[in-house]
């Protein structure tokens, strides 16, 4: 709550789906407004928006949201487990609830913290057998972030190893965790057709803007160093910078987890899979953000890694004095919550220090606005001034205005019409529109960023 009321939104990206959800007001036709991603999380904040929300709304959604997950697997595994019950449930909660990163993507306007959240309620229902709430649940996930994509694979991959197990069960109702979440899946692929060109043209899309974003194509380029850096970078390094000596526990837990929630178990893997390949191929940025769906699957299996290391090492009690004399589960407990409070520490200070000016020359730029007596049109792609702006969306116009030729002559015609326009653009993105305007403000040069944001002119004369 302290990041939401007194630090702007840390993700950049929020205030883009944030912006995306407002033109879905003005346009809701044109599908091609979602860009490379999936339109779920933007309905649902364009119906927020409609009921009088703002980004700030959103955000403070979604640290509710965050809240219930721990709660949520804590009660999950109660129920499941049959022995040291409170020890595990306990200990994947603390843990869920504790990690940096899912306390940070709580306090965003992004669609990660509703996604793991639905991920979770799939694992739970699918466990629990409940197969239409299940498909209902998975569906929902696959038209808000491309990773639920790979649970469909590991469903079908499940589902054909059954039918070779027991060849008398061909048609099963779990079909429909495979089918239902296909069928939403086309059925966006073919809305977007018209807009992309071809089926399925937003994924290449994804792909094209994360190559030219990385520049470069994937990990194969760079040697083999750079092959085992990008393959471990979600599995362990992220983990590590998180969490730390928790990790460790993690390999001896993966039996017992795995005898007891398969389908936790092979969601977890899928996910895993999933991020890892589409950062080796460079379909996605690498970011810290990803690994949020995986925090309840990760700190359930440090649980049993705790676990099965604390009753092993019983075993040596009679040998060794000193482990007959401490409880084993809980100093290994002790010594997790230390660590992460260590981290969580660590994180909250550096984001909190790297953060609390916020976007300094955007919000400058906003304020400029705000006060500009008239209610002309507003060229701009730059989501951060429009939403410190505060200003009615429907004055905005998000004509992409970087290698678009056709943009020079709307922005004279729109200008022309109205008397004269406003433009905001950068000194490099100014070049692209042939330095069209007069320069009415220009902000100081944010140093961590690089970022000058320029207000221009545009008369119709």
């Amino acid at each position: 709550m302290f990041f939401v009321l007194q630090i702007p939104d840390v993700d950049t990206d929020a205030y883009v789906h944030h912006s995306i959800a407002r033109q879905i007001i003005m346009y809701p036709k044109d599908l091609s407004l979602h860009w490379v991603w999936l339109p779920l999380f933007h309905y649902l904040s364009s119906a927020a928006i409609l009921l009088g929300a703002n980004m700030d709304t959103i955000r403070i959604v979604n640290i509710f949201i965050w809240i219930s997950i721990p709660l949520i697997l804590f009660f999950f595994i109660y129920k499941k487990q049959k022995e040291n019950k409170i020890f595990i449930a306990f200990v994947s909660a603390i843990l869920c609830a504790l990690f940096p990163i899912g306390i940070l993507m709580g306090t965003t306007a992004q669609p990660e913290p509703l996604f793991a959240l639905l991920i979770l309620l799939y694992i739970i229902s699918i466990t629990n057998n409940r197969i239409i709430i299940s498909s209902i649940l998975l569906s929902l996930a696959c038209i808000l972030r491309y990773e639920a994509w790979i649970i469909i694979m590991i469903n079908l991959i499940l589902y054909v190893a059954n039918i070779f197990k027991n060849k008398k069960i061909i048609l099963s109702k779990n079909l429909l965790n495979i089918f239902l979440p296909c069928i939403v899946i086309l059925i966006w692929a073919f809305l977007r057709e018209p807009f992309d060109g071809k089926l399925f043209g937003f994924l290449f899309q994804t792909q094209q803007f994360a190559n030219d974003a990385l520049k470069e194509s994937n990990s194969f380029q760079g040697g083999f160093l750079k092959i085992i850096i990008d393959f471990i970078h979600y599995p362990i390094i992220i983990p590590i910078l998180f969490s730390g000596v928790s990790l460790i526990f993690i390999p001896f837990g993966i039996s017992r987890f795995y005898r007891q929630y398969k389908k936790f178990f092979y969601t977890g893997i899928g996910l895993l899979i999933f991020i890892t390949v589409s950062w080796m191929m460079k379909s996605n940025l690498g970011l810290n953000r990803h690994f949020m769906v995986l925090i309840p699957f990760y700190t359930t299996l440090t649980a049993f890694g705790v676990l099965s290391v604390s009753n092993y090492l019983k075993k040596f009690s009679d040998k060794f004095i000193v482990l007959k004399r401490i409880n084993l589960k809980f100093s290994f407990l002790v010594t997790i919550l230390i660590s992460c409070f260590i981290y969580l520490t660590m994180w909250l200070y550096i984001w909190t220090n790297n953060y609390k000016e916020g976007f300094p020359e955007r919000k400058i730029a906003s304020e400029f606005l705000q006060n500009l007596p008239d209610k002309k049109t507003i060229f701009c792609n730059d989501a951060i001034v429009e939403i410190f702006s505060d200003i009615d969306f429907r004055r905005f116009n998000h004509t992409w205005m970087e290698n678009n030729p056709d943009v020079f002559e709307l922005i004279l015609q729109t200008a022309k019409k109205e008397g004269y326009v406003y433009v905001i653009s950068t000194p490099e993105k100014w070049k692209n529109i042939n330095n069209i305007g007069e320069i009415v403000f220009q902000s100081f040069t944010n140093t961590k960023t690089n970022s000058t944001v320029l207000i221009l002119k545009v008369t119709g004369e």
